[in-house]
């Protein structure tokens, strides 16, 4: 079960995956204004200033934008195409190549949901990709294989160093692992310059506390018989560091509300603010939140379908509000 609270005020920031500018944030100015009559331009524009006060009370949505979300009228759009409850959920709004998202994983995003690991993939896949390659963000792969007492294949252990360990196992700085024990989200982070394993938790739980540090030496163990042989070096002199022997550390961190199932949400800002500022303080998790993070991974330009997702977005919207 996992958490909520008040947002902070650099919650933009703090979830903004990469450093796109507005043209890169906004797909439609290449794709639906191409070619349009000057009335349809219009039209365009006036969506593009519309509210959350615009949004018909008659669209059924699982989860509804609010004033305190602070979206533009594209996102607002957007918004209400991901969360409309009668769309497809096997749509597939996000494709990142290795991962991607549907409309259903998505959903997941919606206040008092649990989020599932589609999401927290898509976030790996999309830091990955605006990260520098001494930076490993992993998928859960690698987690289920280690708590499960799994084996990966070759051709799975060639996929995941290929697209997301992209550095020499001894030039890695940090390694973040989004862990999945008893219903329950958190972070591992190994610090392989401090030589820390750091357990990142916003809602510590005692009776958990061995379990969740015991799935966290699995990893680290089984990232160490991952990265064995002589490719994973940069050299002959290169030193290999030993995961399992660093020291565990578990941070004071703010923590959620008992029920509100935001444990997701926080180990997503975690891993986008460690992207950002080298750090994971974030503060606060709300809806406002879960909603920007679900607008920003779709219209992102790291997402290959960001183009048409838009444009179905605005087609969707003027068929609903004709």
């Amino acid at each position: 079960m996992c958490l909520g609270g008040l947002t902070s005020p650099f919650l933009q920031f703090q979830v903004d995956l990469t450093t796109d500018d507005q043209t890169e944030k906004i797909p439609w100015r290449r794709s639906v204004l191409a070619g349009k009559e000057p009335a349809a331009v219009v039209n365009i524009g006036k969506l593009v200033s519309m509210t959350v006060q615009d949004i018909p009370k008659s669209m059924n949505l699982v989860f509804r934008p609010t004033d305190d979300m602070n979206l533009s009228g594209v996102e607002l759009v957007v918004a209400t195409y991901i969360f409309m409850r009668h769309l497809p959920e096997s749509e597939i709004l996000i494709d990142i190549g290795d991962c991607y998202a549907t409309r259903g994983a998505l959903m997941t995003l919606a206040s008092k949901m649990e989020v599932v690991d589609d999401v927290l993939n898509t976030v790996v896949c999309m830091l990955t990709l605006a990260s520098n390659t001494n930076a490993w963000f992993l998928p859960m792969t690698i987690m289920q294989a280690a708590v499960g007492g799994r084996s990966l294949t070759s051709a799975n252990i060639r996929s995941i160093r290929n697209n997301y360990m992209r550095s020499k196992v001894d030039q890695v700085t940090r390694v973040y692992q989004p862990m999945w024990c008893d219903q329950h989200w958190y972070l591992m982070i190994i610090d392989v310059r401090e030589q820390k394993l750091i357990y990142v938790d916003s809602l510590r739980d005692p009776r958990e506390a061995d379990a969740r540090k015991t799935a966290m030496m699995r990893v680290a163990l089984y990232l160490e018989g991952m990265t064995l042989g002589n490719s994973w070096l940069s050299g002959d002199g290169a030193m290999r560091p030993r995961f399992f022997a660093f020291k565990y550390e578990e941070p004071d961190v703010p923590q959620q509300v008992a029920d509100s199932m935001d444990c997701g949400i926080w180990v997503a800002q975690w891993m986008i603010r460690a992207h950002m500022w080298q750090d994971y303080g974030v503060q606060h998790v709300n809806a406002a939140t879960r909603m920007r993070l679900a607008v920003d991974l779709v219209m992102k330009s790291h997402n290959q379908l960001a183009q048409d997702s838009v444009s179905e977005a605005f087609a969707h919207w003027q068929t609903e509000t004709a």
